[in-house]
């Protein structure tokens, strides 16, 4: 049995590898996150082709439905990118006004690989790059613990948490009450400035009075664990 589950984890840990190498093809931003200052006007980002053959490189911001105001273009949303070479990309920020808090969107970078002869009758796959965007305003000091900020509550088996911060706060979406050890989960992998979550357990939360969640850093990182307080 010890040999089976040992084979077992050789075979998982060679799959994660080949699609980690997978992943790791195609256009490869320098970076997990584009770092957005509104002092600066806008950002920048290396993107490299680690492909043997030129790409073209396809950029486009997705806005979040929950987070609007904003407005981030990419200066050369179609480029042509030589194979093991790296393009700088720039974006340029406008906004309604001045900015008093975060703001999330999402940035993806495709590349093309050039159609030959040979291509015919194949099915060729795009890989993706999908990297958070986050903006920064000017006058806003950085926090690189801004989940020390999220207030949390419950009342019955409803477990609420409001972010009253000028910080997008990123985490993972399972949490766990103190100390019943009760799981339960959240709408959404972050919590934006002003906005409130919720998440429901099939238990009362009563007893509980902490709550263990899993907060990600700026660069989307897992850091250790945090345990707030709950209130009532």
């Amino acid at each position: 049995m010890f040999s089976l589950n040992h084979s077992a984890r050789l075979l998982m840990l060679a799959l994660l590898i080949k699609s980690v190498t997978a992943f790791a093809a195609g256009m490869v931003p320098e970076t997990s996150l584009l770092l957005i200052n509104e002092q600066e006007k806008g950002g920048s980002i290396n993107v490299k082709n680690t492909d043997p053959h030129p790409s073209l490189l396809y950029t486009r911001i997705v806005d979040l439905p929950d987070d609007k105001g904003v407005h981030l273009t990419p200066t050369q949303p179609v480029l042509r990118v030589e194979p093991d070479q790296t393009q700088q990309l720039r974006f340029i920020l406008t906004t309604d006004a001045p900015l008093t808090t975060e703001h999330l969107k999402r940035v993806v970078f495709e590349g093309i690989p050039p159609k030959t002869k040979s291509d015919h009758g194949r099915v060729s796959i795009n890989i993706r790059q999908d990297l958070p965007v986050l903006i920064h305003p000017a006058n806003l000091p950085v926090i690189k613990d801004a989940w020390t900020l999220l207030k949390w509550s419950t009342s019955g088996n409803t477990l609420t948490v409001h972010n009253d911060s000028p910080y997008v706060v990123r985490l993972s979406e399972q949490v766990v009450a103190q100390p019943s050890g009760v799981r339960m989960k959240l709408t959404r992998p972050y919590i934006l400035p002003g906005q409130t979550l919720t998440a429901n357990s099939t238990q009362s939360l009563a007893g509980d009075n902490q709550l263990q969640f899993f907060p990600a850093s700026r660069y989307g990182i897992q850091v250790a664990s945090y345990t707030a307080s709950l209130s009532k």
